[in-house]
């Protein structure tokens, strides 16, 4: 190798990664620290842009059904400068709105299953102990033992008061950094919220000065490309939320047909549950089998039971038919990676990860997939040179 200029920038620019790797990798608990407080310190403006980015979803489809562009005379095209203002607020309205639903049906429900259980338990403990005595009548040593058990169960009343009690007390006494903690909690709400309305507001702006600082410190074939994997990743993300929403929506429409025609108990209730699980790709319906189960088997054990077979039925409906029309073909990922995105996904980041990770690999396989396909073409027209060469 000759020690050009070219060449000694290469050396000196592997040789002072080199130095800053092995410096990381010495520093690992260091290096978390700063960046977890660097991430807390950015959080209100990351969650931000997370809000802006999920609230463009419907800010664009509002803005082209209610505020449709008017041809003036002279030819030029004229906007109303109310379409961006309302269209943010009425997605904003329209977000509160599901969210309240959501929470609305739901939690009354799950502390009314609470409440019930909690009556019923004694009951429920003493039938039990009947079936254990009957069961073991041949077998008089553990039928005996079994009689001799007694619940106490005005022992059992004064620990939980005691247990309530105590966590009362401990609430109390960190009230102050409870206080604390609330405002913080407000105000970085308020500041995400505020950040995400003002990208939505200039985002058109905002996009054409990014790209001005990527063309101008990137050459032009490297900031074509980076450009363009932004335009893959937003494209990406957008129709993967949209196909994730549209599914959840049919999968809970038809989960509250099917559990009413079964007359399966908290119909409206397990169908949103069902419906927002299923936002989890992968496991989110078998997420929601399980919390609708278990509401259901308060009721009846045997409807439980049916709604279990139910929901594997459509899960399968699910799995072969919708989602690989609403969301596979908007995501484009072969399922076996569909599976390692989810695993890996939430893996690393839990839930945000179940949420982000499919995505994100439908974006790195993306970029891979045209990579690969670049290079075969590369080296066919090579070889296609070589031959013509010869003849």
């Amino acid at each position: 190798m000759e020690l050009n200029k070219k060449n000694m920038k290469k050396i000196i620019g592997i040789i002072t990664f080199a130095i800053v790797l092995y410096f990381l990798l010495q520093n690992v608990g260091t290096v978390k620290q700063v960046i977890g407080n660097i991430l807390g310190i950015l959080s209100p403006f990351l969650i931000g842009a997370g809000v802006a980015f999920i609230l463009n979803i419907p800010m664009k489809f509002l803005e082209g059904k209610l505020f449709k562009p008017k041809k003036m005379k002279n030819g030029k095209v004229k906007q109303s400068r109310l379409k961006r203002p309302v269209s943010i607020l009425l997605s904003i309205i329209l977000v509160l709105l599901i969210i309240s639903f959501v929470i609305k049906l739901i939690i009354p429900q799950i502390i009314s299953v609470i409440v019930m259980f909690a009556s019923e338990v004694p009951s429920l403990l003493y039938d039990l102990k009947d079936w254990a005595i009957e069961m073991t009548e041949q077998y008089p040593d553990i039928s005996n033992q079994i009689k001799g058990i007694e619940i106490n169960w005005d022992k059992l009343t004064n620990d939980a008061i005691n247990f309530i009690t105590n966590i009362a007390s401990g609430l109390v006494t960190s009230s102050i950094g409870f206080i604390v903690s609330l405002i913080g909690g407000i105000f970085d709400t308020v500041i995400s919220l505020v950040f995400a309305i003002y990208i939505l507001g200039s985002k058109e702006k905002l996009g054409k000065q990014f790209e001005k600082i990527v063309k101008a410190y990137l050459p032009e074939d490297k900031a074509k490309y980076l450009l363009e994997i932004g335009s893959l990743s937003k494209n990406t993300f957008c129709n993967f939320i949209t196909g994730q929403c549209i599914e959840a929506m049919i999968l809970g429409i038809l989960c509250f047909i099917g559990m009413t025609l079964l007359k399966i108990p908290f119909a409206a209730t397990v169908s949103v549950v069902v419906g927002v699980t299923v936002l989890i790709p992968m496991i989110g319906a078998f997420i929601g089998m399980v919390v609708g189960a278990v509401l259901i088997v308060s009721i009846s054990p045997i409807k439980a039971l049916v709604f279990v077979i139910f929901i594997l039925i459509l899960q399968q409906i699910e799995n072969n038919a919708i989602y690989p029309k609403v969301v596979g073909d908007s995501v484009g990922l072969p399922g076996m990676w569909v599976l390692v995105a989810v695993v890996v996904g939430g893996s690393l980041g839990g839930a945000l990860g179940l949420l982000l990770g499919l995505p994100t690999v439908s974006v790195l396989y993306s970029i891979f997939r045209n990579d690969v396909n670049q290079r075969l073409e590369k080296k066919k027209n090579l070889t296609d040179r070589k031959k013509s060469d010869v003849l």
